[in-house]
């Protein structure tokens, strides 16, 4: 996978335990609530709370990438990297490090496919 030359990184690392806090916060303040109609202006806030914060860890992990790069700093130790429930959780928290940036994507997908349904079907 074109992963695997970035797994020996210190940043790589940091930004999978990272994902594994968005998820946490999204499962716990975000995904309970979603449905609630009442709650509209509140999810809104506390998506975008979880939103900066995962920005905030992105400039986290480009700062020790780049501290890793002049450095010459990476992670040697090959039982850790060889072990597949490791390799599992790094790159499920990976995709749960851009799940909200992928959130926002499919929201305005979503919405673009439903006016050009609309306007075919002639709805407004």
């Amino acid at each position: 996978m074109f992963l695997d030359k970035f797994r020996n990184r210190y940043s790589f690392n940091f930004l999978s335990i990272c994902g594994w806090i968005i998820f946490l916060l999204l499962c716990i303040c975000f995904f309970p609530y979603i449905f609630e109609d009442e709650l509209g202006f509140p999810i809104f806030l506390i998506f975008i709370i979880i939103l900066s914060l995962n920005i905030l860890f992105y400039l986290i992990t480009f700062f020790i990438y780049v501290f890793e790069i002049v450095s010459w700093k990476r992670i040697t130790n090959e039982k850790f990297l060889d072990n597949k429930y490791i390799k599992i959780i790094q790159y499920s928290g990976i995709i749960f490090a851009f799940l909200p940036i992928i959130m926002i994507v499919l929201l305005f997908v979503f919405d673009f496919f439903k006016d050009i349904i609309y306007n075919i079907q002639g709805i407004d």
